[in-house]
Parts: C-alpha cells; sequence; structure tokens
C-alpha cells in the first residue's frame, strides 16, 4: 500500500500537458494517438484484445491503431472521428491529457470545443496531400483558441518513399500560412503513424532527420511561454463558508501571481481588502500563480459571490459594456444581429447580443472579407 501511494504521490508531482490533435479528415490523427498510447504501454490489456480482435474481424489487419479512440460505433463503421476523445497517458517525466478532435469540416464545432483546453496543438498532415484548407482552419482556430505551440507532424511518410523533399516542401507550405497567424512556436517532424517511424523510436527510414521523436518532444517541450503572470486575474467560482472562522473564495488563477499581503480589489464592487491567506490542499502558500486552482481569504469582510473578479489593486481590468471579439460561431442556426444570447464569461453568464459583424476570415489564407452574419463553424 505503502508503495502504492508513494506512485501515486510522484505521479501527481510530475507536469501535466494537455494537447489536442487537428488537421483535415483521414491526416491519421486517431492511428497516431492509438499508436503513441500503444508503444507507450497505456493501453489496458482487455481494451487492447478487443481493438485486434475488432481489427481482424472487419478490418483484415492485426491491429488499426484508431480505434482507440474511435469508440462510437457510427466512427468505427465510416471509419472517421466525429466526437471528441479524450485520453489520458504518462511517462516517467510528464503526464498528459490527449484530446482527439475530428477532422471533417462540418464537426469542426467539436474541433474547437475538444482543442479549447489545449496547450498545444498536434496539426497532422497527410504526406501525398500537403496542407489543405482543413489543415488551415484547424490551426487559425487553435490560434484564436490561445495555443501558442504548434507540432505539425507531416503523417504517412511512408507512402511518399521516405521523401526528404516532399517533407521539405511541406513545412515551406506550411511556414508560408503560418506567418499570418501570430506568435507560435511551431516545431516539424516527419512521421509515420502506422508504421511507428518517429513516434516514440527514431526512425531507420528517415536518416535524413535529426530532430525529436514526437514523444521526446511532447515530453520536453515547454508551454508556459505564453502565459500571462504580470495582470493577476482570479474568477471566483465559490464561496467556501466554514462558520464564523473561515470564509474563502475559491477558483483558479487565470493570470498573474498573488502574494499574501496584496491590497486587491474585487470586481464589480469595487471594494478593495489584503489577502490574508493562499489555502490549498496541501497547506498554505505564500503566493501562487496561473493556472493554479487555490482558495483566497480576504482580511475584511466582503459581499463576494461566483462570477466577480479579484485583482490587484493598482492593475484592474478594463470594465466595459461592449467589446470586439473573434467568434467561432457553432450553433447549427446562423447568428441574428441584436437577439438576446446567453454569454458565458469566466464563471458567471450574462445577457448579450450581437450589434454587427465586421468581417469574417476566409481559413485559406486568413484574409478577412465582408460579412453581414456568421453561420456554422465560421470565424
Amino acid at each position: 500500500m505503502k508503495g502504492s501511494e508513494s506512485l501515486v504521490e510522484r505521479n501527481q508531482n510530475i507536469d501535466l500537458l494537455r494537447f489536442a490533435t487537428a488537421g483535415s479528415v483521414d491526416d491519421g490523427k486517431s492511428t497516431l494517438i492509438g499508436r503513441l498510447l500503444h508503444d507507450s504501454k497505456s493501453i489496458f490489456e482487455d481494451q487492447l484484445d478487443l481493438i485486434k480482435t475488432f481489427s481482424k474481424t472487419h478490418r483484415s489487419q492485426d491491429i488499426d491503431y484508431s480505434l482507440v479512440t474511435d469508440g462510437l460505433k457510427s466512427e468505427r463503421e465510416q471509419g472517421i472521428t466525429i466526437d471528441v476523445a479524450y485520453r489520458f497517458f504518462s511517462t516517467p517525466k510528464r503526464r498528459f491529457i490527449i484530446t482527439d478532435t475530428p477532422g471533417h469540416e462540418q464537426y469542426t464545432r467539436n474541433m474547437a470545443t475538444g482543442a479549447s483546453n489545449a496547450s498545444l496543438a498536434l496539426i497532422l498532415i497527410d504526406a501525398r496531400n500537403g496542407v489543405v484548407t482543413q489543415t488551415k482552419r484547424h490551426s487559425f482556430i487553435s490560434s484564436l483558441l490561445g495555443i501558442r505551440n504548434f507540432v505539425v507532424a507531416v503523417n504517412k511518410m511512408d507512402l511518399v518513399d521516405y521523401s526528404e523533399e516532399v517533407f521539405e516542401n511541406i513545412v515551406s507550405e506550411y511556414n508560408a500560412f503560418s506567418d499570418k497567424l501570430s506568435g507560435e512556436s511551431i516545431y516539424y517532424m516527419p512521421i509515420s503513424a502506422l508504421k511507428g517511424d518517429n513516434v516514440i523510436e527514431r526512425s531507420a527510414n528517415m536518416p535524413w532527420f535529426q530532430g525529436s521523436t514526437l514523444l521526446d518532444y511532447l515530453e520536453n517541450v515547454n508551454v508556459s511561454g505564453g502565459r500571462n503572470l504580470t495582470d493577476f486575474r482570479f474568477p471566483v467560482q465559490y464561496v467556501n463558508w466554514g462558520g464564523d472562522d473561515f470564509r474563502g473564495y475559491c477558483g483558479t488563477i487565470a493570470s498573474g501571481v498573488i502574494h499574501k499581503g496584496d491590497k486587491v480589489r474585487v470586481l464589480p464592487s469595487g471594494k478593495t481588502s489584503e489577502i490574508s491567506r493562499i489555502v490549498t490542499y496541501d497547506g498554505d502558500l505564500d503566493y501562487a500563480f496561473a493556472p493554479m486552482a487555490v482558495t483566497l481569504c480576504l482580511e475584511d469582510d466582503i459581499d463576494i459571490s461566483r462570477g466577480d473578479m479579484i485583482a490587484k489593486v493598482d492593475d484592474i481590468p478594463v470594465i466595459a459594456g461592449s467589446l470586439e471579439a473573434n467568434v467561432v460561431w457553432m450553433d447549427s442556426a446562423p447568428m441574428e444581429i441584436g437577439k438576446d444570447y446567453l454569454i458565458k464569461h469566466t464563471t458567471s453568464t450574462v445577457k448579450g447580443n450581437f450589434s454587427e459583424v465586421l468581417h469574417e476570415f476566409d481559413p485559406e489564407d486568413i484574409s478577412m472579407k465582408p460579412s453581414e452574419f456568421l453561420s456554422l463553424n465560421v470565424s
């Protein structure tokens, strides 16, 4: 029992990386995740046996790695990803939550939902097809969601004879497109998800590539570079009242750093106070930073509830009744100007409406074109 507890404790202290697959249909996203989980010994034996049985019966192959994440009946019947699938695995260096997202244009909203909590986007490109419109659309949406770390994996290199020229041409093509995005860190690698080249082990078929394997890169990539540690923002999620002696405000730090003793302002009331305690499950802290989940206690009794925002007294966010925003429209019904919608803002939900659509983006080249409304999967 003691050994298992120490293993759990060690696992909890390892850094967590959330990443999402993206790219066009049939680029091999599910197959890559299946191969990654299989080769890292992260699939339960009973699940693996079921996948092998299904593969031999319905796919005429020893193992179809895409079945690891494509669990819906319709997904297995059609051989495509429709819904978002989440998988967890860990190595001695890092824990991972993988989000496998669909590639079809009609399921773009599922992709946007799946990538919304990711810190890294794994963009797959079929070496035979190069950079297509859906590749660009998914890359652009990932950028809109604030993802700043990209791995561009040129897949199915076995089907182009592991050609270095094909790989370099795709890198040049994607670079020309990605120049229109802002602040992205991009790492390119040639792989074959089906054969396992450069997934876990370095490929003997591509000696011309001297970079990291996929797993090695994921274990070591630093995804904290784009994190805002300057402007402290703490949306209150829950008020924890423990009687007369304790009242704390629970939530996840959205940005910035907070220290015990810092002076803060509560919005929208504008009341000020001072941080008396920073409470966590493991005990009190002297300071905390994004994206830690903590409970803050204040020196003064202030009426604070879910949806309020705590910021530092000399650095508060802009307060406004209207704003401009980039939007990915995910409803099947088109946007209606002037109609009331429920808008989620951190931990609060408010009524609002759209007054004007300034433009929409063409995913082919990120150019702006006139538009009067937004429809499904348009941004």
